[in-house]
């Protein structure tokens, strides 16, 4: 059996290609890169592999401000590989995170004004998770367990 477009369905398919690709560019131009930490003199642009690697001694700053908003985890904001700051205040000095790097689980924690010694269940389905800071309640920063 063989399919064939009609004109009209092959217009159509040839404009939403071109819609995609359109889009796909426009949010690529509109990424406004962070600023890597160039007093240290490493290259903080990724490689075909990925993010460049950089110094160990380093270590992510959770919460931290960018923008104007408080991230409690790594994050992809203005970048096409996660990343953190290195200071409270988002001052240009970051990295890209490794494992390692992400937002550890904060124990204790308050979630529906009841306070929390391991992950819960609570309020999920069916995976455990935990908050990321020690007020999910205010915060609403989580992530599984």
């Amino acid at each position: 059996m063989t399919w064939s477009a009609t004109g009209e369905q092959a217009t159509m398919a040839l404009r939403l290609g071109l819609f995609l690709i359109w889009a796909g560019v426009s949010m690529f131009l509109q990424l406004d890169p962070v600023n890597g930490d160039q007093d240290k003199g490493v290259s903080t642009e990724p490689t075909q592999d990925g993010p460049a690697e950089l110094p160990e001694d380093e270590e992510c700053v959770f919460p931290f401000v960018y923008r104007n908003r408080k991230h409690f985890d790594c994050t992809v904001h203005g970048s096409l590989f996660p990343w953190c700051s290195l200071d409270a205040d988002y001052v240009g000095r970051w990295k890209y995170c490794a494992q390692r790097d992400y937002a550890k689980c904060v124990f204790p924690f308050i979630y529906g004004g009841k306070k929390y010694e391991t992950c819960t269940k609570t309020g999920s389905m069916w995976m455990s998770w935990c908050s990321l800071s020690p007020n999910y309640d205010k915060d609403r920063a989580w992530k599984y367990c």
